[in-house]
This record gives structure tokens, C-alpha cells and sequence, in this order.
């Protein structure tokens, strides 16, 4: 039997070091099952991961991603059924983690909703979820100068989205403040370099998750028969327009191969 202080700090190295890399997600998923005799424990370092004072917003924003993972492995046949149980106990604990003082919201919708695709979630937890999350965006939203028509630049508001949600954990944190012009003027657009490489690394994440999104569109079970089938069925009618192009293109091919023949003799 492994040692529970090793397997609780593995699985906490490998919360701490999720990337947008499905593989990496569906890695972590498959420890918790392999450990699956400390559901309880393991269940309990996905909280205290997104609740500890020092992980940065990209970090819970992986971590919520995983948990859809999680959940995918562990409804199917061999998994662990208690672990997605755990989820749907603590999901208002896991939302309130992730999407401190309106930070990562988007992406904790994404989730919530692919949860509730999936029959994790009800409709009326999600539409309590919801509603807390409208609660979030409008506080962020005066807390970042929005309804005073302040205009801020888009990296500027990006980066106080971050740090506004790392200043905000817990009920008896002091709430940060809009950086005023002085502050600004010692940073280039306000914006600190620790701000940039959060920054930086989160659009490239979710640059990295988009690529996966659009490819699970096209993606097919099955064989070459249903991907035709897809094809068909997704694919636009032919109309008189397209027949005369396309006997102009075939027209000109031929006249092409004609040419150089000629040129050959």
C-alpha cells in the first residue's frame, strides 16, 4: 500500500503543475483513480489548492478544467462514481475558489455547463451558480472603474482581473484599488511584468484549450462510413452556380494538360 503522505503530496504536485494540456488533466485523473482508497483526502487537495492564498488565478483555472476530466473518467465504467459525488457536494465551495472577485468566470461557466451536459450538475444548481456569478462580474466591474466610464486599457483590466481576484481571497482581505495615473506612470500601460507572464501564459492556455474546442467538432466515432455521413449531412446543396464553376475549372485543367502536351512535342 502506497503511503498517504506521498500520494497526497504527488497529487498536490500535480494540481500545482496543470497546464491547458488535456493529457495533463486526464494524467491527474487517472492518479486520483489509481488512489482511489483516498478519495476523501485526494478530493480534499483539489479544495485546499484552490483555496490557498498563493495560487494564482491561471492555476485555479486549470484545476476547474481538470474536474471536468475528472468527472468524464470517473462516470464511466471502472471509475470511481464517490469522486463525482464529492464534485457536485462541494461545487459551490470549487465555484466560489475559482472564481474569486469575478476572475475566471468564463471559465467557470464553460465547465459548469459541460458538467451539467453530462448529468453532474442540475439545472437548478447551475442556475444558482449563475446567479452568483453575476454577482462577481458586477463587483468586478465597479471595482475596475466600468460604471464610471473610465476607459482602461484591455491588458490593464486583464491584469487587475488577476490580481484584483488574488487580493480578494478569503472574507477578511483588503480589497485592492484601481491603480491610479501615478501608479501607472512608474509601469508601462499600468501593468507590472509579474501581471504580463500571467497574462501571457493564461492566452496561451486558452489559446491551447480553443485549438482542442474546435477539433472535438470535427472529432468522429467509429468508422470512415460516419465521418462520411457527417460530411453529407453537414455539407452546403450544390446549386447552377456551382455546376457552371465547376465545369469552367474542369475545362481549364484541360486546356492546361493540353498546352503542355503540345509544349512536350
Amino acid at each position: 500500500m502506497a503511503d498517504p503522505f506521498e500520494v497526497r503530496m504527488r497529487f498536490t504536485n500535480l494540481l500545482t503543475h496543470l497546464s491547458a494540456s488535456a493529457t495533463a488533466s486526464i494524467k491527474t485523473a487517472h492518479y486520483a483513480l489509481k488512489h482511489r482508497d483516498m478519495d476523501e483526502d485526494l478530493h480534499s487537495c483539489i479544495l485546499e489548492n484552490l483555496e490557498r492564498g498563493n495560487t494564482n488565478m491561471n492555476n485555479r483555472a486549470n484545476i476547474m478544467y481538470f474536474l471536468e476530466h475528472h468527472a468524464d473518467i470517473n462516470m464511466k465504467e471502472g471509475g470511481h462514481e464517490a469522486y463525482v459525488e464529492m464534485v457536485k457536494r462541494d461545487i459551490a465551495r470549487i465555484v466560489d475558489a475559482v472564481a474569486q472577485s469575478g476572475a475566471n468566470v468564463k471559465v467557470v461557466r464553460r465547465v459548469v455547463t459541460g458538467l451539467g451536459e453530462k448529468g453532474v450538475l442540475t439545472p437548478q444548481v447551475i442556475g444558482t451558480i449563475e446567479s452568483g456569478l453575476k454577482d462577481k462580474e458586477e463587483k468586478l466591474g465597479k471595482l475596475l472603474g466600468d460604471e464610471d466610464g473610465e476607459p482602461e486599457a484591455s491588458a490593464d483590466k486583464d491584469a487587475m482581473d488577476l490580481t484584483a481576484a488574488e487580493g480578494g481571497a478569503g472574507d477578511g482581505a483588503q480589497k485592492p484599488t484601481p491603480r491610479t495615473g501615478a501608479e501607472r506612470s512608474g509601469k508601462p500601460n499600468g501593468v507590472s511584468k509579474m501581471d504580463k507572464r500571467a497574462i501571457e501564459q493564461r492566452i496561451e492556455e486558452d489559446r491551447e484549450r480553443n485549438k482542442r474546442l474546435r477539433e472535438s467538432v470535427w472529432a468522429v466515432t467509429g468508422d470512415d462510413d460516419q465521418e462520411l455521413d457527417k460530411m453529407w449531412e453537414e455539407g452546403a446543396l450544390l446549386g447552377e452556380d456551382e455546376h457552371v464553376i465547376a465545369d469552367e475549372e474542369a475545362e481549364e485543367r484541360l486546356q492546361f494538360v493540353c498546352y503542355h502536351r503540345a509544349l512536350a512535342t
